[in-house]
């Protein structure tokens, strides 16, 4: 069967591995916009507009080439469980049962497992544990060696532009840019992995989706500045290290049938520490790392011991900082094709993003929450911030709610005949998780269930 798989990133990388491991007849062509060096929206020459509010999501959140985001910004493993919604609708009941069922498979790739026990803290108020993956070990591509696969076909520079279908849903060929000429190829069967933004961009072009697109995100906002400990009650919130990964915890709540969390950011005022974030994850080397280190010799030492010796994040002076960030109950988001076009001559996108009305009274909520939890255990704290706005953050960009009208798990893998598309816009909520590793499972669930039925 041939496979087309759209996109060489965090979602197709893993496609990928879980396809040939269950099916390795297969014969996969892999496209990709970039190559091995990872570039960002403008980098790449893509084109997006934005209109209202500030949202960076396309210009920093995006990463193009061989695994794309993951090999960015790794980012946390966290999958849902029954605690993450009070009432969710049947199509995320779904998701939480395949996360469930596939949770130990999907961590055991990574050579990582998670048994840390959810635990209420408080009331509204719970503990999830995840795993930061090392920066050793992120870049999906690399990890599930795609470049070593005999059975995948990589073209790269090619540039997808829209998919061509017919009336029951079916995808007949893709066609595509590669050096400037327009090319088309036709397969058995196609998974659209190319990103939330650009997998609607295609989508649209394609006219598979004939409207704008209603989409959200979380809001985020630095709250409290903690101070003396990195503990509150019995729970520490400190980073611990397992090899070069993190094991990190985070609090959640819901307000209003909106998911929030709130989670430690540390050394935001260690010069150092911020110096080899740079270097770690914008993979840019410049000498104020090392006059860092000579003017911060005492505590580079101690950061040293902690992570080499105790394995656990150094904090500087015991002070970090709580961030909230809350689903964006906006009604008004969405994602259009624009009248500009790229440097591929191909139609960008304008994207609107709005805060929505309720967003206030959600914030001061969840506030309300952490602050209730910090005092009833005698915390050190002090007030950053009572207001919500949109922030900059490594951690923040997981759009979702983009046509994700599924009433069950089988009728998001039957929407089309032959083809699946995996973004995280596809969940209708994200709760108070980064949701990327939560449609792990679900790929190898459609794999297990549908793609192998359709070919036997």
């Amino acid at each position: 069967m041939k496979v087309a798989i759209i996109g060489a990133g965090t979602y197709g990388s893993y496609v990928i591995d879980s396809l040939l491991s269950k099916y390795p007849k297969a014969n996969i062509t892999l496209f990709d916009i970039g190559d091995s060096a990872i570039k960002s929206e403008k980098e790449i020459g893509l084109y997006s507009s934005l209109k209202k509010a500030m949202y960076t999501g396309l210009t920093d959140g995006r990463w193009f080439g061989f695994g794309g985001t993951s090999n960015k910004w790794g980012g946390q493993l966290l999958t849902f469980t029954e605690n993450d919604f009070k009432n969710p609708d049947n199509f995320m009941q779904d998701v939480i049962k395949i996360n469930q069922k596939h949770k130990v498979s999907v961590l055991k790739k990574f050579n990582i497992e998670n048994n840390y026990a959810e635990i209420n803290v408080s009331d509204g108020l719970f503990t999830k544990t995840g795993i930061w993956l090392s920066v050793f070990n992120r870049n999906f591509f690399k990890h599930f060696r795609i470049n070593k696969r005999k059975q995948v076909r990589i073209l790269s520079h090619c540039r997808v532009s829209k998919l061509i279908t017919q009336q029951n849903n079916k995808i007949q060929k893709v066609i595509y840019l590669e050096n400037g000429i327009e090319k088309e190829e036709t397969f058995d069967y196609y998974f659209l992995t190319a990103g939330a933004f650009e997998s609607t961009r295609i989508l649209l072009s394609s006219e598979i989706i004939k409207d704008k697109i209603h989409f959200s995100d979380h809001l985020s906002q630095k709250v409290f500045k903690v101070k003396r400990s990195t503990k509150i009650g019995d729970e520490d919130f400190v980073f611990r290290m397992k090899g070069f990964s993190l094991i990190t915890k985070r609090l959640i709540g819901e307000i209003d049938g909106y998911s929030f969390y709130a989670h430690p950011v540390f050394n935001m005022d260690f010069p150092f520490f911020q110096s080899i974030k740079t270097i770690l994850f914008k993979k840019q080397f410049t000498w104020k790392a090392f006059k860092d280190a000579f003017k911060n010799m005492p505590q580079v030492v101690a950061f040293a011991w902690s992570v080499l010796v105790n394995k656990k994040m150094f904090v500087l002076n015991n002070e970090w900082f709580i961030y909230i960030d809350i689903e964006n109950p906006t009604k008004d988001s969405y994602v259009a094709l624009s009248e500009e076009k790229d440097d591929f001559g191909i139609v960008g996108l304008d994207v609107s993003y709005s805060i929505g009305e309720e967003a206030d009274q959600i914030y001061r909520k969840a506030k309300d929450l952490v602050e209730k939890y910090l005092k009833d255990n005698q915390v050190d704290f002090e007030t950053i911030s009572d207001e919500i706005d949109v922030r900059n953050s490594e951690d923040i960009y997981h759009p979702y709610l983009m046509n994700s009208n599924y009433n069950s798990l089988e009728d998001y893998f039957s929407t089309y005949e032959n083809m699946l598309v995996v973004t995280t816009g596809i969940l209708p909520r994200i709760g108070g998780i980064n949701p990327t590793a939560a449609l792990l499972p679900l790929i190898d669930e459609f794999i297990e269930s549908k793609f192998l039925s359709s070919i036997n």
